[in-house]
């Protein structure tokens, strides 16, 4: 047997309510005058009608909101992944961009085949500039998971290296 969805059981509980609540004398119809009879339906008719918009509305953003959930899932799972811990990673290679930004070559020097990049765009603290041959980045994780933070050997902050995720939030723009 189906169930009746919220949406349909709202309405007929209140008229049922309303139906309730006349007077025992005006319950019994068949000894009540025209009058009385006329202003009962036209109230239920009334209610049904005024009500309906309401319902009806309800019920298109609740399949808006079924819609959408799976794409909300997979939005809030991919938030969820969060920054792990990565090796230190040794800089095999610098190289300035034709619009300014440094493109930094890394390799795991405990696993040759791990190769990873990194890319800065052009700006004047640019954080690559200071980098060179044979350094040692270490990747920290930052506490929220949104990222790394790139220190040099020597512990020195270098920049902010966001996840994919995080990236393509408002958040880590720059402004």
């Amino acid at each position: 047997m189906k169930r009746l969805p919220t949406f349909a059981l709202s309405p007929l509980l209140a008229m049922t309510l309303i139906a309730t609540s006349v007077p025992a004398a005006a319950q019994n119809f068949a000894h009540a005058s025209p009058v009385t009879s006329s202003v009962v339906a036209t109230s239920v008719v009334s209610l049904a009608v005024i009500t309906a918009p309401v319902w009806l509305s309800a019920l298109g953003v609740s399949e808006l909101h079924d819609a959408s959930m799976p794409h909300n899932r997979a939005a809030r799972a991919a938030k969820r992944k969060k920054a792990g811990p990565l090796p230190p990673l040794t800089v095999e290679r610098v190289a300035q961009q034709p619009d300014g930004g440094y493109r930094v070559d890394l390799r795991n020097p405990q696993a040759p085949d791990d190769l990873a990049v990194v890319e800065w765009p052009a700006r004047a603290d640019n954080p690559a500039a200071g980098v060179k041959v044979g350094d040692v980045l270490d990747f920290k994780p930052t506490p929220a998971g949104a990222g790394w933070t790139v220190a040099a050997a020597d512990g020195t902050a270098l920049a902010f290296l966001p996840t994919g995720a995080a990236a393509a939030t408002s958040m880590s723009e720059r402004f």
